[in-house]
């Protein structure tokens, strides 16, 4: 810069200083060209209204130096004195301010990392310097109306509190708590987003896991779709026995069932009973459930239908031995009043769908002892996890379902009888599998770690036979992990 001479050829030493070097504007220069390059800013129609925090440094510039030339080092030193005090001023205000705010105990998020939207968001949340543009026709809002409501109703709470309440701090502290929680949480969705549900890669085609702890469902996919069970439907076979067992005072251990010829030849999955031998009802209930025997379900459908209509017709039946096919032969399931051949498995099914709306089941109907391939016999997720949750009443079946292997011996041979549950070494206690070419690879299992995991989880028509476990393994992981998540506070 050259310096300018006078009449005396003189040198003004000032000339050659720039004033804006030696000290830095003031306070009140600031706020004149912060106006100026506001409305200058709002004259451009189709930008909203933004803060001084955010303008471009060159128009700052430029007016910074174009003001500063016009002001002479003594008006300045003037205006610094102004601006050292009104500095102080505003310091021991905010102080005050963020000692009675409770928002100011927020976490600070950095305003460099986020974009510009997130950072209108927070500053009109915290000093309220944006104001909301005026043009209702703008397609873009600078603060998203889920933060606008939120700050609202939290404001109004606070100052209810406070007039209502009175000495109650306790009360109003925990409001506070929460509130600000909320906030945060309202912040961190704002910045990051809302957290994606996760997709769940199940190949069942319809699913549900049920919290026994809590009461409630976690997960589910079409759980009222009626369906073919398959072997499923032994919960139901095992429950009647349960309950018939228990209305006539009987015990298992002692009734002794012989073997039919209509059991023995039953297809499917089987026991591997042989003809005319002798079991027990207890070794017949392993028999059911573990090897998932057909041969079994058709054997104590005859022997528990026979004790009811014998109990029903006020007849004594010698439970020792219970051999069906002689008491049919000797005439003891023939009507001779209305002439016509009862069938103990008609009985027990009768009673089967009798006990299943009793336990509140809509969407189930039985055909069948067995779950072989039947159109009439189905049912749905939600209606076995309620037949699940009465049959585990009973110490009986939660020790049949949770044995991985049963030996009985008999009249003529040994059985000896494995589970085909390959989850009980997981955590998992029971209950069921199924398969049929219609309904597909089934599941229904219970899961029990400690006192605060416990769940049952059903799985339906899946794709293949080892994809049932998977499912049901992977399944488990999401209502642990959601549990997880809903648990931990903000």
């Amino acid at each position: 810069m050259i310096g300018k001479k006078t009449s005396s050829n003189s040198v003004n030493l000032i000339d050659f200083i720039n004033p804006a070097l030696l000290h830095p504007p003031s306070r009140k220069i600031q706020l004149i060209e912060q106006t100026k390059t506001i409305k200058l800013l709002k004259s451009y129609t189709k930008i909203p209204q933004i803060a001084t925090e955010f303008q471009s440094q060159m128009i700052v510039n430029n007016q910074r130096i174009k003001n500063d030339s016009l002001y002479s080092l003594p008006f300045q030193q003037q205006y610094l004195e102004k601006d050292r005090q009104i500095t102080k001023t505003e310091r021991e205000t905010s102080n005050k301010t963020r000692q009675n705010n409770p928002l100011s105990s927020l976490p600070q998020i950095p305003l460099a990392i986020i974009n510009t939207q997130a950072k209108l968001i927070d500053l009109s949340r915290t000093n309220n310097m944006i104001q909301s543009p005026q043009n209702t026709d703008t397609k873009r809002s600078l603060i998203s109306p889920k933060l606008k409501s939120n700050s609202n109703i939290s404001n109004k709470n606070y100052t209810c509190n406070s007039t209502t309440t009175g000495s109650s701090k306790d009360s109003s502290s925990q409001i506070a708590n929460t509130q600000q929680s909320n906030l945060t949480k309202n912040i961190m969705d704002s910045y990051y987003g809302k957290a994606r549900k996760r997709k769940l890669n199940v190949t069942a085609k319809s699913f549900i896991v049920y919290d026994c702890i809590e009461h409630k469902t976690v997960l589910k996919r079409k759980s009222n779709k009626r369906v073919e069970v398959a072997s499923i439907t032994k919960i139901m076979t095992f429950y009647v026995t349960l309950l018939t067992i228990e209305l006539y005072n009987l015990d298992v251990k002692q009734i002794k069932v012989k073997v039919t010829k209509k059991s023995s030849e039953t297809i499917g999955t089987t026991a591997e009973l042989k003809y005319n031998d002798i079991l027990s009802m207890e070794d017949l209930l392993y028999g059911l459930m573990l090897p998932s025997g057909n041969d079994a379900a058709v054997l104590i459908a005859q022997a528990i239908g026979t004790i009811i209509l014998f109990n029903q017709q006020n007849k004594r039946l010698d439970l020792k031995l219970i051999d069906i096919e002689q008491l049919s032969a000797e005439g003891y399931f023939y009507n001779h009043e209305f002439r016509f051949q009862y069938c103990p498995i008609e009985v027990f099914i009768k009673h089967m769908n009798k006990y299943s709306s009793q336990i509140g089941q809509q969407n189930t109907q039985f055909a069948c002892v067995h779950g072989l391939a039947n159109e009439d016999n189905y049912s749905c997720c939600n209606d076995i996890i309620t037949l699940s949750i009465e049959c585990l009443k009973y110490e009986l079946f939660q020790t049949v379902i949770s044995s991985k292997e049963y030996v009985t011996k008999s009249l003529y041979k040994q059985y000896e009888w494995k589970n085909t549950n390959k989850l009980l070494d997981k955590g998992f206690f029971g209950i069921k599998t199924g398969i049929t070419e219609s309904a597909g690879p089934c599941l229904a299992s219970a899961y029990r770690s400690n006192e605060m995991d416990y769940y049952i989880i059903i799985v339906l028509n899946c794709k293949h036979m080892n994809m049932r476990f998977d499912d049901t393994i992977i399944l488990l992981q999401h209502a642990k992990l959601k549990k997880m998540m809903t648990s931990i506070p903000y």
